[in-house]
């Protein structure tokens, strides 16, 4: 953790940062494969330009909101995926591909992402924002909006009690 909080120094964090997560899921996938993951999509000259230069395609992961369920002690956010490839047909292999990942890797239990202390579990793909969320409109972008189950890793001080509630 690079940030203090003197004021606060019990803090030493909490849920896990879900695009990071999501990304680090997909990093053993998709190594060697072209494609880039991202959280935000480039300007078309740049994407056209990485597209010359030998790039697949591009896997933009991106928390779109969600809540902390106190009942259930876990985070619960949703996170918009969108695929963009040289075509439409490769943007929608692309998705399938992170479709199938998530089901059958997330989708019947939580698990541990590989090369981290924390567990995932996918609720469910869902209605997703209506609106992408950058300026980039191009009938090649595919997205799908999905909902998970995070927790806090284990060990984490009582922040109630560290704030003398």
């Amino acid at each position: 953790m690079s940030l203090t909080f003197p004021g606060f120094p019990e803090y030493s964090g909490g849920y896990p940062n879900i695009e990071n997560l999501a990304k680090t899921a997909f990093s053993g996938v998709l190594d060697g494969s072209g494609i880039s993951p991202t959280y935000w999509l480039p300007k078309p000259d740049k994407v056209t330009e990485f597209f010359g230069t030998g790039g697949n395609g591009y896997l933009r992961i991106y928390r779109t909101g969600g809540a902390i369920n106190p009942v259930e002690k876990r985070d619960e956010p949703r996170v918009q995926f969108a695929a963009l490839c040289k075509s439409r047909d490769d943007s929608w292999e692309l998705i399938e591909l992170v479709r199938q990942v998530l089901h059958e890797g997330y989708g019947q239990a939580a698990a541990i992402v590989p090369d981290t202390p924390h567990k995932l579990q996918l609720s469910g793909e869902v209605v997703g924002p209506q609106l992408i969320p950058e300026l980039l409109q191009d009938n090649r972008l595919v997205p799908i909006t999905c909902e998970f189950f995070t927790w806090r890793p284990k060990g984490l001080p009582n922040y109630r009690q560290a704030l003398g509630l």
